[in-house]
Formats: structure tokens, C-alpha cells, sequence
């Protein structure tokens, strides 16, 4: 089984700054790490590949300080990594930055059997990464999972959506993102990224290398652009009332006659 394991390097930070021009998050000079959800989906790539035999490919789209996450990736176990890298591909959105990844899995040989993806990113939160690229292969896909079963050409898988559990037998090869409930990645000792460093190598791709045009990526192949970042207003801090029940209600009702929710009943009837 090939399995492609998609993984971003994301701010370990909670100081993140914004470019005012490209509205992007300027990541010089910030800590990173993988992120924590694809670290799910190499551990799951990982037990599959412990079960039934295999290869595991990990992809990244980055600036090239992202090979320190390529380079963390083959010490937990991959067999290959590859960077995506090219100054076109700066300022990508979901749309951009899933079609670089799709055409990079469409030049892999032998074509991959699963994808890995973990649902949504830190920096982002978007979600949208993984199925697009399972859209622009033609691919199954299921989102947000939480098990899964291998047998043969096919995956049973568990997901939650609208707080169901479903049950889904998917056919290979398809595309997958996880939630956090899938697994907890093992602990990586210092030693095994030290040799990864100095053992283990990272091929790189550009955009000569997946036969893009410029305008099929970065900023000028999204889609979307960010208009404008605030931050989140803060909620008025509550307020705990005590006292007897008949003495709370009168208190509470009040306070939503202050606050205009409840019409005064003596005011409105004169």
C-alpha cells in the first residue's frame, strides 16, 4: 500500500503577525511545528503500514524552512518527503495550495492507494485542503474520522458528523482526513530527529517540476482573498446571582427588563 500523508508546518506560537498587504501570516521568526492533526494522520499511516507492509509519502507545500517538518516526519517513519516549494506558490489560499498538492500525488509513482489528511489546521481552521484535493483527483473521500478498518481494496471507517456516528466502507483509493479521537502520536526521541537530519533527504518541487503556470497558483491562482482580520470582541464578564428561588426569578426578570429583552408590564400597561 502507498500512502501519501499530507502535512503542514504551522506558528507554535500564539504572537502570530499579519502581513497588511497580502493579509497572510508572516512566519519568519516564528517557531513551528507540524501540525498536530497531521501528526494523527502519519501515526495512522504508520499502523497501517506496520499491519499490512507498505510505503508512506509525506507531501508539504512551504517556504523551504518547512523541510525541518520533512525532516521530523521521516524520523517518526516515513519512507519519502517531499517539498513543495517555489516563491509562485507564496500567498496561496485552501484552492491554490490543494491544487499544487493534488498535481504533485497525480506525478507519484506508483499512483498512491490513501491519502492522509488531517482535518483542518491550527493557523487556518479552514478544512478545506483535503477535499478539494480529493475533488480535483477524483477521489472517495470521507472527513473528520475517527476509526478505521483495513480489508483488502476497501476501508471501513467511523466518522462523526452532526453528532451521528456513521459507518462507511469506502473503496481504494480514496482520500481521508482525521480528527484528534483517531490516535495519539508516539513520542519522538531527540536522537531519531538528529539522524533523520544528517541520514535522510528531501526531494524538492517546484513549479517547473508539476508543469503549473504562475497563474494557477499563489496569489494569483486563489480564489479568495482576505479582506480584513479583527480580533474577536470579548464578552462582557457574567454575572452569578444567589439567593431563594422566588428572589432569583424577580432578580432575572428584572435584569431582562433593564437590558430590554422583557417588556416592564407596568410600564406597557400605563
Amino acid at each position: 500500500m502507498h500512502i501519501v500523508v499530507c502535512i503542514k508546518q504551522v506558528p507554535d506560537s500564539p504572537n502570530i503577525r499579519i502581513d497588511p498587504e497580502r493579509m497572510t501570516i508572516i512566519r519568519e521568526g516564528l517557531e513551528s511545528i507540524i501540525n498536530p492533526l497531521d501528526c494523527v494522520a502519519l501515526e495512522t499511516a504508520l499502523a497501517l503500514k506496520k499491519k499490512q507492509g507498505g510505503h508512506i509519502t509525506v507531501l508539504s507545500m512551504g517556504p523551504p524552512q518547512s523541510e525541518e517538518a520533512l525532516f521530523e516526519a521521516l524520523a517518526y517513519g516515513a519512507d519519502q518527503a517531499i517539498l513543495l516549494t517555489d516563491k509562485a506558490f507564496a500567498g496561496a489560499d485552501t484552492l491554490a495550495t490543494s491544487h499544487v498538492l493534488a498535481r504533485a500525488i497525480a506525478r507519484l509513482e506508483p499512483s498512491p492507494d490513501l491519502i492522509l489528511c488531517g482535518k483542518q489546521t491550527v493557523d487556518s481552521d479552514t478544512g478545506h485542503v483535503g477535499p478539494q484535493i480529493a475533488e480535483e483527483l477524483d477521489l472517495p473521500q470521507v472527513c473528520n474520522v475517527n476509526e478505521i478498518h483495513s480489508e483488502g481494496s476497501f476501508l471501513t471507517v467511523k466518522q462523526t458528523s452532526d453528532h451521528f456516528l456513521n459507518t462507511l466502507r469506502v473503496s481504494l483509493p480514496a482520500l481521508l482526513t482525521v480528527g484528534p479521537e483517531l490516535c495519539i502520536p508516539h513520542h519522538l526521541p531527540l536522537g531519531d530527529v538528529e539522524a533523520a537530519f544528517l541520514e535522510k533527504k528531501i526531494t524538492q518541487w517546484g513549479l517547473p517540476d508539476l508543469g503549473l503556470a504562475p497563474q494557477e497558483v499563489g496569489l494569483p491562482g486563489s480564489a479568495t482573498k482576505v479582506w480584513k482580520l479583527q480580533k474577536t470582541p470579548q464578552k462582557k464578564q457574567g454575572e452569578l446571582l444567589s439567593g431563594a428561588p422566588h428572589t432569583l426569578v424577580e432578580a432575572f426578570i428584572k435584569k431582562l427588563e433593564n437590558l430590554s429583552i422583557l417588556e416592564d408590564e407596568e410600564a406597557e400597561h400605563g
